[in-house]
């Protein structure tokens, strides 16, 4: 569970690659947004760059857009709510770095 912004970089991102799907190319988390009426997709290549994808109701991103950490861990604060209850709906647990 996420309940702190600490929780996104010490526990989220570090885990993502255990939490996320596997297509052959990048990891994936498909993520409901329930705000927008719509799906947030974060994507993790294998050299480690993030990307982002956003589909909704008002507006469909042509092309994922490559984002910094800073903004990886703002836009995974912003949609805590989504984080977990994706994290909820398959008992799935946050390894702690260490």
């Amino acid at each position: 569970m996420i309940r702190r912004k600490l929780d996104i970089s010490s526990t989220f991102i570090p885990s993502f690659e255990q939490l996320a799907e596997w297509d052959g190319t990048k990891y994936y988390l498909l993520l409901e947004d329930a705000m927008n009426e719509g799906s947030l997709t974060i994507m993790k290549y294998k050299d480690g760059h993030f990307t982002l994808h956003r589909k909704n109701n008002l507006f469909w991103d042509l092309d994922e857009r490559s984002i910094t950490n800073d903004e990886l861990i703002d836009i995974i604060w912003k949609n805590r709510k989504a984080v977990n209850r994706f994290l909820k709906q398959d008992n799935k647990v946050l390894v702690v770095s260490g």
